[in-house]
């Protein structure tokens, strides 16, 4: 199993009492648990925490967990999901399988079963992680979706940060020159003259939303990310 240290979770469950059990044993594995009772709540909470992994209960208030997955599958392909519900209902079982689920799960569930499942949820979460690029270990950055996030909360870029902040995870460990940067930041607007003030003012809008000394400047060349 991967270190899930570095993972948020989401955990829905309305059961008040394996709600706290569950909670409790995933707080020692993950780095943040978000835990709520009910479908609504949860699909608020992961637009705005973007979660690496969830836990749901299939009955739970407003939304049904089967419900809320297919929500989030709309939008997220990726997010790692287990399944938890009391009784094996073929039918559930059938529209499960089209949410790409890491594993469905009867209860009561016996530690080893649960085990194995976040097993194999942590291997999935490694396989995914591929599309992130951890700037450091609060913040990282998705390369498809070019979004930063800082403790899985969405940092908000102008276009121009955004993309900058690429070119600059894209050419990791080497210098991007001020041409360059003219060039691909500003590829709109080819017909005006792009000053080197420019430049150095959006990397310093850059810098205030990234961790201290993360953009370093290279003399005379231009800027690279540590």
């Amino acid at each position: 199993m991967i270190n899930l240290k570095n993972y948020t979770i989401l955990y829905v469950e309305d059961d008040k009492n394996v709600q706290k059990n569950i909670a409790e044993y995933l707080q020692r594995l993950f780095k943040e648990v978000l835990v709520t009772s009910d479908g609504k709540e949860a699909l608020e909470l992961y637009k705005q925490y973007k979660p690496d992994a969830m836990l749901l209960d299939v009955d739970i208030p407003y939304i049904s967990g089967l419900e809320l997955a297919k929500e989030i599958r709309k939008i997220d392909k990726k997010v790692s999901i287990i399944m938890l519900t009391a009784y094996a209902d073929q039918e559930k079982l059938l529209k499960a399988t089209e949410l790409k689920l890491v594993k469905y799960l009867v209860k009561p569930v016996d530690l080893e079963s649960f085990k194995d499942a976040l097993m194999l949820m942590s291997q999935e979460i490694a396989e995914n992680c591929q599309d992130f690029e951890e700037i450091d270990s609060n913040f990282k950055w998705h390369k498809q979706h070019k979004i930063l996030y800082k403790n899985s909360q969405k940092v908000s870029l102008s276009p121009k940060e955004q993309t900058l902040l690429g070119l600059l995870v894209q050419n990791r460990a080497n210098s991007v020159s001020y041409t360059t940067i003219m060039a691909e930041v500003w590829s709109d607007e080819f017909e005006k003259e792009i000053s080197f003030n420019s430049v150095k003012n959006l990397v310093s809008s850059l810098r205030k939303k990234l961790p201290k000394n993360c953009i370093v400047s290279v003399y005379s060349q231009g800027y690279m990310l540590n």
